[in-house]
């Protein structure tokens, strides 16, 4: 009697268990349903994020031929995006839009929406999980100014000028056949800077004085001094340039420009003579992408305001030997003065490499001035001078994902 009143109790006891058991497990098989479709949906987040990085990359990458059409470099996207997809989840669906391409700034949007279907579904979760992500790549500019000092003194000739030409004229090259607004301004120094008629802008006399009679196309300047003697202030009254020395490069400035054959004319045409005033050609540099000089150079060579994110301002300082003469000693030496003068072009914006070449006297202030490790360049050899110009092209046109 007593057993089986004992197995009554336990049938019910079990009969109770097993419905307690069946109603636990409804949630908890909700819960566990739900917590495996949250992985899923982050693993297919980041899965879909890192295609849409590589396809917004490899649109702004195929921006730098101006030949491709935007419907070719919104199929390159798509196509791109799909090709990474590959490896992500079988079940994902995706839809990539139309992808927007800004080239006056120089980047490439890509938007998708993506679903992936849960494993249990209504009532009791969605039926479809969503993922929606975004990628914005952009150029390393969409405009930029940069000026190219080079070293045209004496010991430049022969072997040595001719690797910094091709070491410039590559770099050039490089930058001109972006789809980005490229102009570079050639800056040629030896003992002075020989700016042409812009030196007679400069001094404030007229384009076609020559008091010297050796041509308006030989006007050798040097230092300003006052309060305009380390900035880009605009000459005027008080600002002017000076000029004191006969001694004038042929090799003349070449103010900014996109024309890829006029600057390798400029180029070609470089001449060595003199010794090594550094701090007029770094300053001639800056004026040359500098906006407040805007009224000195021709219509095509005014250079771009300060403070727009889309521009870059560069320049490439190099020497093969030391900065080591100066005419207004009150002024300082030639390095300290280019060091200064690097500071106040940190100051507005401005990025430098510095490139040491075949010398070791100079790299303190060409450290100095590049403030980064990353932009100088100490070239031991021809091989070593290309390889830093190329580099500095390709630092330039870096493509960053801005999202």
């Amino acid at each position: 009697m007593f057993t089986r009143a004992f197995a009554k109790v336990h049938a019910a006891i079990d009969g109770n268990a097993g419905m307690i058991f069946a109603l636990c497990s409804i949630p908890l098989f909700v819960y566990a349903a739900f917590s495996i479709d949250s992985a899923r949906q982050v693993i297919a987040d980041r899965h879909v994020q890192a295609a849409l990085d590589s396809a917004s990359l490899a649109g702004v990458r195929s921006m730098q031929d101006p030949t491709r059409t935007d419907l070719q470099i919104q199929t390159i996207v798509s196509d791109t995006f799909n090709a990474n997809l590959e490896t992500a989840h079988s079940d994902l669906n995706c839809t990539i839009e139309t992808a927007q391409i800004e080239r006056d700034v120089g980047t490439v949007r890509a938007n998708v929406e993506c679903e992936i279907p849960a494993m249990i579904g209504r009532p009791l979760t969605p039926d479809v999980l969503k993922v929606n992500n975004s990628s914005l790549a952009q150029m390393g500019f969409a405009k930029l100014d940069l000026a190219m000092m080079v070293d045209v003194s004496d010991s430049m000739f022969g072997e040595r000028l001719t690797a910094l030409k091709q070491a410039a004229k590559d770099a050039a090259s490089e930058l001109m056949s972006s789809s980005g607004d490229v102009r570079i301004s050639l800056v040629p120094y030896g003992s002075a800077v020989n700016a042409g008629v812009y030196g007679n802008r400069a001094l404030g006399r007229p384009d076609y004085s020559d008091p010297e009679y050796d041509g308006v196309d030989r006007v050798c300047v040097t230092e300003r001094v006052g309060s305009a003697a380390r900035t880009d202030d605009a000459p005027g009254p008080g600002k002017w340039v000076t000029k004191h020395t006969l001694e004038c490069p042929s090799s003349q400035v070449l103010p900014l420009t996109s024309d890829y054959d006029e600057f390798e004319r400029a180029v070609d045409g470089l001449q060595t003579a003199g010794i090594t005033a550094g701090q007029i050609g770094a300053a001639w540099s800056w004026y040359s992408i500098s906006p407040k000089w805007k009224d000195v150079w021709p219509a095509g060579s005014k250079p771009h305001a300060y403070g727009d994110k889309s521009i870059k301002k560069a320049v490439i300082l190099m020497t093969d030997g030391n900065f080591n003469y100066t005419y207004e000693w009150g002024l300082g030496y030639s390095n300290p003065q280019v060091q200064r003068l690097c500071d106040e072009m940190h100051s507005a914006g401005v990025i430098i490499f510095g490139v040491a070449f075949h010398s070791s006297y100079a790299v303190d202030t060409l450290e100095h001035c590049a403030g980064h490790e990353d932009r100088f360049f100490h070239a031991a050899s021809d091989e070593d001078l290309l390889a830093a110009y190329a580099a500095i092209a390709a630092h330039l046109s870096e493509i960053t994902l801005r999202e």
